[in-house]
């Protein structure tokens, strides 16, 4: 009897031991096809809904919105209230309510927040750990979990993903900061390599909005 159980033991010990080896073999590949996908584009343009979630204050608010991203670290980001944009160089965030414009310089750990690091450079950034397989109308949706490799380059400790199997769109994210604060955006519709001028990229003041230049 006391074999038996030994044997039992090692039997799920190994079936374990094997079922994690293939989630991360079966998370590596879904992570390289998605990277695959989007290392071809140039610039990816999505709409969304954001949900942000207050851990503190159990307050929830919503907001829809535009993203587009660049491949060279440019993005614009606009919402009802705010308007951000970043050449890659220079920082601009518009907070409409307030009438004021930041300016800033760019840097890395803003392409975090804005999905820079998690569509073109995943698996330089990121540790995945696939959580669960679903499906929505049909289609079978990866659930991932990715952690930064280093902590100290990011304002989140963790960022969710939900990917379609063979398209390999984006479905919905979740963000994690270090209070336990999400931040979720819906995407409603995305469009690859579309056609705008460079402007986008580019942010003028409105006029008599209050301009403060943190370029120090």
């Amino acid at each position: 009897m006391k074999k038996y159980f030994i044997y039992l033991t090692i039997l799920i010990n190994l079936v374990v031991f094997y079922s994690f080896g293939q989630a991360i073999e079966d998370v590596g590949k879904i992570i390289k096809k998605v990277q695959n996908k989007y290392k071809k584009i140039d610039l990816l343009h999505a709409d969304f809904k954001q949900v942000n979630r207050f851990q503190l204050t159990n307050i929830q608010t919503e907001v829809f919105g535009s993203i587009w991203i660049s491949k060279d670290n440019k993005f614009r980001f606009e919402t009802e209230d705010q308007t951000i944009v970043s050449n890659g160089e220079i920082f601009w965030r518009y907070n409409k309510l307030e009438g004021q414009v930041l300016i800033d310089h760019a840097q890395k750990t803003q392409q975090d927040v804005f999905l820079n690091n998690f569509l073109f450079n995943i698996s330089d950034y990121y540790t995945g750990q696939l959580v669960s397989e679903s499906k929505l109308n049909s289609k079978k949706i990866y659930e991932i979990r990715l952690t930064p490799k280093t902590a100290d380059d990011s304002f989140f400790r963790f960022i969710k993903v939900w990917i379609y199997d063979d398209s390999w769109d984006l479905e919905k994210v979740i963000y994690t900061d270090f209070n336990e604060n999400e931040v979720e955006y819906q995407i409603e519709k995305i469009d690859l390599n579309p056609s705008v001028t460079k402007s986008i990229f580019e942010f003028n003041a409105p006029e008599g909005a209050e301009v403060v230049d943190l370029r120090f």
